[in-house]
């Protein structure tokens, strides 16, 4: 494998391309039926695999960079084989057939994908079933079951409640827990269950925490997402803090899987169902120095893993609200990918928010640090999420979770929309929130064009954001990263972990493949995502044109929205 770190430039391309309504579909795979394109140094462009062949690479010794994606949101979970390459048009559907690499198998030498851990389990699974009873409560015929509704009106300090909460992986069990309201801000109550072990929050620790919550995070989620539901009428988001949330993760499995730290379930938000509490509630774990209901889980470590539980399962409330309560018609919760994405993205708006107090060289421990201390603890997950999935790009779908919402899936989702607010700005976190549609239609529309035009040029942003060797204005924004500086974070996230017992492999974690020239390729692809080849040209003969297939030469369905995205490189080659 070919390591880079070279650039995707994107401008305008020579000539008109090809689009599918100019293919024509009885062609030979590889052929091109209508205006070649022609790109110079710095250029890209995406293509539908049916027009793969209408881009000419002269043979002048350039080096092109060549995407293969399916920008689809839906399609089966495996993966789907393809053929990739060039040649001389005329012998297009005749190019030798070699064996490629799949750069998961390959690259698991390097760094192992970590299992989904314990609590991404839970939250994947919390999404499903929140899907299953919402279609249950839409379908019953006749008097739902009466929920017990508490008082209207916000909870007076020092007062009880009776909550119902779960208490394992499957969230199948729930039992009573008794709590005190020990903090009543003008959005967020905390409650602290009577069960709380010995060592935990003092009074004044609680005071800090619902300031945290209710002056900084409720506004950072509400003004990005919106506003969250009150079906109680206590004007309140309840924060509870339960013993019972630590047992969900039984000490053999959070000792080795990590564990449950907090969750929100729209279990709540329809309170005609058994063991909803009929509210807005956020659940977290307690502090238990000694270990008595799970993992030890100090005072310090719960303090600090509260907040960003909080403010990613808080933008699953808003979403729910949104999409359901809101807009009951159609009543969709959003798809899983998109919903935990923005969860992320919560995460990062919570880093920002420190980022910003906190300049540089301020509220670091060590003055070079790129991000202060009270923000780490928001966007490490995001950035690490992220490196796993770009060193996987292949097999990590944005769009599908094949794998039930791993780490690299999550972070995939968030790299998107972080890249996808880098282009249309902030607000359109907000708009894919409020409103009625769901997955991949749902961000065409709120950023006004074809999910396909996106993830071409996302796939081109990932690679060509901050090149070295090139100024970082040498590529379009449309196709780098604005607000953040990919390649210098990844470096510094290397930096730092050489050493330890599970140090980055590499200063940024995109390969490249190697495409022959007239020759083509066969591996594996699969929905929503993408990899990265790079071909050479010789320094004279004819032109050559791009082959994309599937197995056997085939036409790729439609529903895969198989493209491609090409770059050509700059004197000297993509780095």
């Amino acid at each position: 494998m070919m390591r880079f770190g070279a650039a995707a430039l994107a401008a305008a391309v020579v000539l008109a391309g090809c689009s599918k309504k100019d293919s024509n579909p009885a062609a030979p795979v590889g052929t091109c039926i209508g205006s070649t394109i022609t790109l110079t140094a710095f250029q890209v462009t995406t293509v539908a695999a049916a027009d793969a062949g209408c881009v000419s690479m002269p043979a002048d010794g350039s080096t092109y960079l060549v995407v293969p994606q399916f920008a689809s949101g839906s399609g089966p979970t495996s993966h789907i084989g393809y053929e990739i390459g060039s040649g001389p048009p005329a012998t297009m559907d005749v190019l030798p057939l070699v064996s490629g690499p799949n750069a998961s198998v390959v690259r698991a030498a390097g760094l192992m994908a970590p299992p989904r851990g314990v609590r991404e389990r839970f939250d994947f699974s919390l999404r499903a079933q929140e899907r299953e009873l919402h279609a249950a409560a839409k379908a019953r015929s006749g008097p739902a079951p009466k929920a017990a509704i508490v008082a209207v009106g916000p909870p007076t300090l020092g007062s009880q409640r009776i909550f119902w909460v779960c208490t394992d992986l499957n969230c199948a069990v729930f039992k009573k827990d008794t709590a005190v309201a020990q903090y009543v801000g003008a959005r967020i109550a905390i409650y602290v269950s009577q069960n709380a072990p010995a060592g935990g929050f003092t009074p004044s620790d609680i005071t800090a925490l619902g300031n945290t919550f209710d002056l900084d995070l409720y506004p950072i989620d509400t003004v990005a997402f919106g506003a969250p539901s009150d079906i109680d009428l206590n004007q309140r988001v309840i924060v509870l803090l339960s013993p019972k949330v630590n047992a969900i993760t039984p000490t053999n499995v959070c000792n080795t899987q990590g564990y449950v730290a907090g969750y929100f379930y729209g279990l709540d938000l329809e309170p005609s169902f058994a063991n909803s509490n009929a509210g807005e509630v956020f659940y977290s774990i307690v502090p238990d120095p000694t270990g008595i209901f799970s993992c030890v889980h100090s005072v310090a470590s719960v303090g600090n893993t509260v907040l960003s539980t909080f403010i990613h399962e808080f933008q699953h409330m808003i979403s729910w609200n949104q999409h359901v309560i809101v807009r009951p018609v159609p009543g969709t919760p959003e798809e899983t990918w998109l919903n935990e994405g923005l969860s992320h993205v919560a995460e990062e708006l919570g880093s920002l928010y420190y980022e910003n107090k906190y300049p540089p060289p301020t509220g670091r421990t060590d003055p070079t640090q790129l991000f202060p201390d009270s923000s780490q603890g928001f966007i490490g997950g995001d950035l690490f999420n992220s490196y796993g999935y770009l060193y996987y790009p292949d097999s990590v779908s944005v769009t599908l979770f094949k794998n039930g919402g791993s780490l690299e899936e999550r972070g995939a989702a968030w790299l998107f929309l972080r890249w996808l607010a880098d282009q249309k700005g902030s607000a359109i976190f907000g708009q894919l929130d409020q409103t009625s549609l769901v997955g991949t239609v749902n961000v065409a529309t709120q950023a006004g064009e074809s999910f396909e035009s996106l993830f071409g040029d996302f796939a081109m942003a990932v690679y060509g954001d901050s090149v070295p060797g090139f100024p970082r204005t040498s590529a379009p924004a449309r196709d780098r990263y604005v607000s953040r500086n990919l390649r210098t974070i990844y470096n510094r996230i290397y930096t730092t972990t050489q050493g330890t017992p599970n140090p980055l492999p590499h200063p940024f974690p995109l390969g490249t493949w190697t495409l022959p020239v007239a020759g083509k390729k066969a591996s594996t692809l699969a929905i929503g995502s993408m990899t990265y080849w790079q071909v050479t040209m010789p320094s004279s003969g004819s032109e050559m044109r791009l082959y994309f297939a599937g197995s056997g030469g085939t036409s790729f369905p439609a529903g895969y929205a198989a493209q491609l995205t090409v770059f050509h490189c700059p004197a000297g080659g993509c780095p």
